[in-house]
């Protein structure tokens, strides 16, 4: 696997789901000052979600780089957003984990590979970490969190992964 840089929405949900580990899977994993910031910011409404997080960049297997939000002509993301798709130009071949459709959008434009959350957790399928029934559990409770999936795409994961592994 490449590198990935991370931004907020995957670090939370696989949080909740208590499957950050599947970004284990990656070379090297990086985020920025900014998005982590805004983990952070969840602590304070009593979302736990950055303890988890921030135990991967203690011990070393998530790096954070600090990266300027600038903003992209003709392009609307949010500073996270900004941030790891300026270090996935800066960490060339690095892919981009991000949820948020603008963002998808925007790395593909500049040629950066992209994984939404789903996806990160089907790689457990394809890996023997998890069967499709727990990750069609996974999928489900991810919804129940707030992610939104189209059900076309909804329907496509589940088919996927049972065609992995059965």
């Amino acid at each position: 696997m490449p590198a990935a840089v991370v931004n907020a929405s995957p670090l939370v949900f696989l949080a909740r789901l208590g499957k950050l580990e599947a970004l284990g899977r990656f070379r090297q994993l990086y985020t920025t000052g900014v998005v982590l910031r805004e983990v952070e910011e969840g602590l304070e409404g009593g979302h736990k979600e950055i303890l988890g997080v921030r135990a991967l960049v203690d011990a070393g297997k998530m790096k954070v780089r600090q990266v300027a939000a600038e903003p992209i002509p003709g392009i609307e993301l949010d500073p996270g957003e900004l941030t790891v798709i300026h270090l996935c130009r800066k960490e060339r071949g690095a892919l981009a984990v991000v949820d948020d459709l603008a963002a998808i959008k925007a790395a593909r434009h500049f040629g950066i590979k992209v994984k939404s959350t789903p996806f990160v957790l089907l790689e457990d399928v394809a890996a023997g970490e998890i069967t499709s029934g727990e990750f069609g559990v996974l999928l489900d409770r991810l919804m129940r969190e707030g992610y939104f999936l189209a059900p076309a795409i909804y329907l496509e994961l589940l088919a996927e992964a049972k065609a992995m592994r059965r």
